[in-house]
């Protein structure tokens, strides 16, 4: 398994997790463009995601979340908020 962050902090949080068939992005706290770029610096595709996995809804962990979603057809786990 290895894990990756795309960033930390108040103004966005997004961590890269890939097993041997499956890459998840735990939290998409960065707006979609701002987390293409974090993305591409770790040479991942977006299309690359299996899914998003939100794991709560501040702003700072999921203000990306929809919009990623919809661009990349991509299924986004989280609890009833």
């Amino acid at each position: 398994m290895h894990f990756a962050s795309l960033g930390s902090g108040s103004q966005g949080n997004g961590t890269l997790v890939r097993s041997d068939d499956t890459l998840l992005l735990v939290d998409c706290g960065f707006p979609r463009k701002e987390t293409e770029i974090r993305m591409e610096r770790l040479d991942v595709e977006p299309h690359d995601l299996d899914a998003t996995l939100v794991t709560h809804e501040h702003g700072d962990h999921c203000a990306g979340v929809a919009s990623l979603s919809k661009a990349y057809d991509l299924p986004v786990y989280l609890s009833h908020g």
